[in-house]
This record gives C-alpha cells, sequence and structure tokens, in this order.
C-alpha cells in the first residue's frame, strides 16, 4: 500500500473499513483507522480500545486519541504531514466505504492544505491474492460451516420453526469457535423455499416440502458459504423436476 501513493500522487492513504484495517494491520474492534505515508504506518483508535490495539496491531505505530477516529486522524494529520508534493497535501480516502457524512466530516475539521481524493479498491485488490496461510484459513472456515449441515438434518423436523433449526446451528457454530454467521441464517420451507434470500422465520417447518438452508461463518476473519436444499416426505415427480432444474441452473452459472 505505502508503494502504491507514489503511483497514486497520494502523499497519505486513510482506511477506515474494517476488514481492510484488520487485513493490514489485525485490528478487529468496530472503531478505528489506518493511515499510511510513505514512511509511516499509524493506527488510530479511542480509549476504549488501548489493550485490544496493543495486543492485536501489528506494524502500525498506535495512537489513541480522545476524539473519535476521523478527529484524531485530523489532528494526528495537523501535526505530522507538510505540504504535499504539488501544493495542497493529497489524502486517499476509501470512496467505496467512507459514506458522505464522514467524507464531509473529515474534510471540514482538516485545516487548509489537505484535501480528499477517492482511490480505487486498493487493499481489496490486495486481498485477493491469498497465500497459505489466508488459504488455511478459508477451508477451516469451509469445513466449520459445512459441518453445520449435520446439525441442521438433526434439527429440521415437521412442526420446528425455522428459527429453531438457525438457532440450532448458529449455536453449533460458536461452541466450535466461529466469530459469527456470515449473513444471517437461511431457512426457508414450505412456500417459503421459493424465496432466493429467506432468512428464518417463526413459520414451522411442513410435513411435505422443501427446505432450503444457506448458511456460513466467519472464522479467523474469513467466511464460508453452503446451500442445501432437503425436503420433507417423498417428493413428487413434480418435486423432483423444480429440483433437476435449479440444479441444472445452478451448474451452468457456476461454469460459465
Amino acid at each position: 500500500m505505502q508503494q502504491s501513493l507514489s503511483a497514486l500522487r497520494l502523499d497519505a492513504l486513510l482506511i477506515t473499513h474494517p476488514p481492510n484495517i484488520r487485513y493490514l494491520c489485525g485490528f478487529t474492534g468496530s472503531s478505528g483507522a489506518l493511515l499510511l505515508t510513505e514512511k509511516k504506518t499509524v493506527f488510530i483508535t479511542d480509549g476504549r480500545y488501548t489493550e485490544q490495539a496493543r495486543f492485536e496491531v501489528r506494524t502500525a505505530k498506535i495512537v489513541i486519541g480522545r476524539q473519535g477516529a476521523l478527529a484524531a486522524t485530523a489532528a494526528w494529520l495537523s501535526g505530522h504531514q507538510k505540504k504535499g508534493r504539488r501544493g495542497a497535501a493529497k489524502v486517499g480516502i476509501e470512496g467505496e466505504h467512507m459514506t458522505v457524512a464522514a467524507r464531509s466530516r473529515l474534510a471540514a475539521i482538516l485545516p487548509p492544505g489537505f484535501r480528499l481524493r477517492e482511490t480505487p479498491n486498493l487493499v481489496e485488490r490486495a486481498r485477493m491474492v491469498k497465500d497459505e496461510d489466508e488459504i488455511g484459513c478459508i477451508r477451516s472456515a469451509v469445513i466449520l460451516g459445512a459441518s453445520l449441515f449435520d446439525r441442521a438434518l438433526e434439527t429440521i423436523r415437521p412442526g420446528v420453526p425455522e428459527t429453531g433449526v438457525a438457532a440450532a446451528m448458529e449455536f453449533a457454530a460458536r461452541k466450535s469457535g466461529a466469530e459469527a454467521m456470515s449473513f444471517e441464517t437461511i431457512i426457508a420451507s414450505g412456500e417459503r423455499s421459493a424465496l432466493p434470500h429467506g432468512r428464518a422465520s417463526q413459520a414451522v417447518i411442513p410435513a411435505l416440502g422443501f427446505v432450503v438452508c444457506d448458511f456460513g461463518v466467519i472464522l479467523s476473519g474469513y467466511c464460508s458459504d453452503m446451500t442445501r436444499t432437503v425436503y420433507m416426505g417423498r417428493p413428487s415427480a413434480e418435486a423432483r423436476g423444480f429440483y433437476d432444474a435449479v440444479s441444472r441452473r445452478s451448474r451452468l452459472h457456476w461454469t460459465r
């Protein structure tokens, strides 16, 4: 990231998207900012995360501000970043992630002589290339996520609420070390199985019909995702036709 600053004509790069912060320096909290210049790397957060930052953050100086992360970032820039190569100091921001309101606040509190510029998805591009350790993390997340289908099969019974199935799966995930679910667990049964993203509801599992299960876990910051469809009772020829049509369509989608 530091090596890219010169090519982008930036004097600093501000990272505010939590997954990108975690990727670059290891911090897993919900409030912080990572500021990069060609020679310095500074992680900025508030007093709530003092101990967590000291434990997690790697390869960056830690600054604990009395204000919010953006205000503390502006204060650090004011005191450390001199005039840019071409007049005003240009600070890159993550345009895909920083809200309009946050950008406006940051621009308002920065002193004269600073300009904010949206940057392409620099960190996301780096994250696309996985090293051996990352592949291992992904594999572990997939294995843990896939194991939850066994818990689903144990729980899916006529009369059981969809939320009950989801709760059993999520409890098993937590017991096995998952940080969280990749997304809100989908258990959609009966007529609700036609919904593309039918999040678990209080509807009960019918004695006859499809049950779509879509689930995944976050482990060491990496996500898994698995979809399986089961049928309660003996499927009719029409139901088998529906299943086969969706299966063929899915295979066509993934092979394109």
